[in-house]
């Protein structure tokens, strides 16, 4: 059988993809480590509905997901649930009428990265920090990081809710990302420490290229706090001496500094090693996970994925993704002892189960969900149907009772 792609659009609440696909040219979906998730439709309209009927609303919601089938071997179906998406930009232009609509992932509510606050954090966590302000504009948090961090006093002065959390998590090797109405904050070292979802080689690759460079990057970090006893500054080095980061930073105490240290050197060195791929889609590859590159010569080793931007036309479907070299103390640091060995046979979905909690119940990472939904799919589509919904939502929807297979 041919292979065939497709998406499936939910603009507002509503299955629209069989109505917009005569009019969209390319549609692009980057997932990002260090930036907000973004989607755009280049489109083409000879009967002016875009400019009419059709005409985008800043803050529209628009909830895609690309579809493949028969990619691998007859009778397959994968699914990747880009995730939800607010309207922010859009242009047209014309004779013809062609335009392109952009958005971008974040709460509805605009507040989130545009509103600035003023708030004093006390004797909080970081845990504590990202569950208020996931709870102020309707998201649910995910903590994906080994342990609590404890905050002893933080300002927020005149800063948005989202630039505040962004930086707190920076500071201390933090990854942070709004992601299907979830506020997800990760642990770098944890996520970095994860097997490979896959090993790359020169033949599956139809274009690369490859950078490394000192710029930027640090063999120790300096970290200063006063001493409770002695009111003394103390300077923390971490690593070694050589080309040293000293922060700005104030810690609260020496394991603190340690903290900050590392997460600095961390951040700073993923620039050293990069490369830059282009292949066809390989839909296990995403933000946040490893990959094995192997036949590259010296370039071999274990990365990081930092981005991956899917491109879809009318005739073709290609993947960029970039990479950041692990050096090898991380890529063999131990796994979270609560991580999953693997998915393996039944689970009967409980009372308050997602698929993103039994992603990460089953393999140690929630953004595994799309592979339980791709091997369920048939059976969570019945089961939402005799729920009296139109579509699960690619897995969004599941209800007690249903039997899932876990691959």
């Amino acid at each position: 059988m041919a292979r065939k792609k497709s998406l499936s659009i939910v603009y507002n609440g509503v299955e629209v993809w069989q109505q917009l696909d005569p009019y969209i040219e390319k549609f692009t979906y980057t997932d990002a480590v260090d930036a907000s998730d973004e989607i755009s439709f280049s489109v083409i309209d000879r009967d002016l509905k875009w400019v009419s009927a059709w005409l985008p609303v800043k803050g529209d919601v628009i909830q895609p997901s690309i579809i493949l089938e028969n990619w691998n071997y007859e009778g397959e179906k994968m699914t990747v649930i880009c995730g939800s998406f607010v309207v922010d930009d859009f242009g047209f232009s014309a004779p013809p009428l062609m335009g392109e609509i952009n958005g971008v992932s974040s709460p509805v509510s605009t507040g989130f990265k545009e509103t600035e606050n003023t708030k004093t954090w006390e004797a909080a966590t970081v845990r504590l920090i990202g569950a208020e302000i996931a709870a102020k504009y309707g998201l649910t948090l995910a903590y994906e990081a080994n342990g609590d961090i404890q905050v002893a006093k933080m300002e927020q002065s005149k800063r948005t809710d989202s630039a505040f959390l962004k930086g707190i998590c920076e500071k201390y090797g933090l990854g942070m990302k709004v992601y299907a109405n979830r506020l997800v904050i990760w642990d770098y070292k944890k996520y970095s420490a994860a097997a490979p979802v896959l090993v790359l080689t020169p033949s599956e690759v139809s274009k690369w290229s490859y950078r490394s460079t000192m710029q930027g990057t640090y063999t120790g970090a300096k970290v200063s706090y006063t001493d409770p006893n002695t009111k003394k500054t103390v300077d923390v080095l971490v690593g070694t001496e050589g080309r040293i980061y000293k922060s700005n930073q104030k810690a609260d105490s020496e394991a603190d500094a340690r903290l900050i240290g590392e997460a600095a050197i961390r951040n700073a060195n993923r620039k050293e090693r990069t490369m830059q791929l282009t292949l066809p889609p390989k839909l296990s590859i995403s933000a946040t996970r490893t990959v094995q590159l192997s036949g590259f010569g010296r370039m071999d080793g274990k990365y990081f994925v930092e981005k991956v931007s899917h491109s879809i036309g009318r005739k073709s479907y290609a993947m960029q993704v970039n990479v950041s070299f692990i050096p090898e103390e991380t890529a063999q640091a131990e796994p979270d002892a609560a991580q999953g060995s693997g998915g393996t046979g039944i689970y009967v979905v409980q009372s308050g189960d997602t698929l993103w909690d039994i992603s990460k119940r089953f393999y140690g990472s929630p953004a595994r969900y799309p592979e339980i939904y791709a091997a369920n799919a048939a059976a969570i589509e019945a089961d939402a149907k005799r729920h009296g919904k139109a579509g699960s939502n690619d897995g969004y929807w599941i209800w007690p009772g249903l039997q899932l297979t876990i691959p």
